[in-house]
């Protein structure tokens, strides 16, 4: 039995946006890193920027990070303003959000669990991202901060994912 679903649909009914199509003519050159623009996914189709966490590649990711800036502002007398002094970066706060497509149409079961094994594991877990190779220096390790499954309905072979995670760097503190 062949299986139809709409993958921008069900970003729209589940996250309330709709990611762009776009047609990859072209795939750009590999930056040099680790990370690749490109990866096969469901029935050999390309997809846009793979996300690898803890050795396991994520299904369809859809990747944002943010991040902040500590920063003290002083109220100087007889001045409008304030002089502002930067004290440093907070950590990165990724979000991934993504959807697993069984292939042969059954319940995702075995997909679901390789990615709550990573949940469970308690520690720091390399990402490999092009995204992450731009922001995070050296290693880049982040530890699931949370993990939520959204509902969908109507289908037996897709599920939702949404992982929360934030960056983790290893430090001396000799060094600080």
């Amino acid at each position: 039995m062949a299986a139809s679903f709409d993958i921008q649909k069900i970003f729209q009914t589940t996250w309330g946006y709709t990611p762009p199509v776009f047609n990859i003519a072209k795939q750009p050159e590999n930056p040099g890193d680790v990370a690749q623009y490109f990866a096969k996914g469901l029935h050999g189709r390309s997809y846009f920027m793979p996300v690898t966490l803890g050795g396991t590649v994520l299904p369809n990711p859809v990747i944002r990070i943010t991040s902040k800036k500590t920063i003290v502002e002083t109220v100087m007398v007889n001045r409008m303003g304030t002089v502002k002094e930067l004290i440093g970066q907070e950590d990165f706060k990724i979000n991934i959000k993504g959807i697993i497509v069984s292939e042969d149409n059954s319940y995702p079961a075995k997909e679901i669990k390789a990615i709550h094994d990573l949940y469970i594991l308690d520690t720091s877990l390399e990402i490999v991202c092009v995204l992450t190779d731009i922001f995070m220096q050296g290693k880049n390790t982040v530890v699931i901060t949370d993990i939520s499954w959204p509902e969908i309905s109507g289908t037996q072979n897709i599920k939702t994912y949404e992982i929360n995670l934030v960056s983790d760097w290893n430090f001396d503190l000799n060094e600080i």
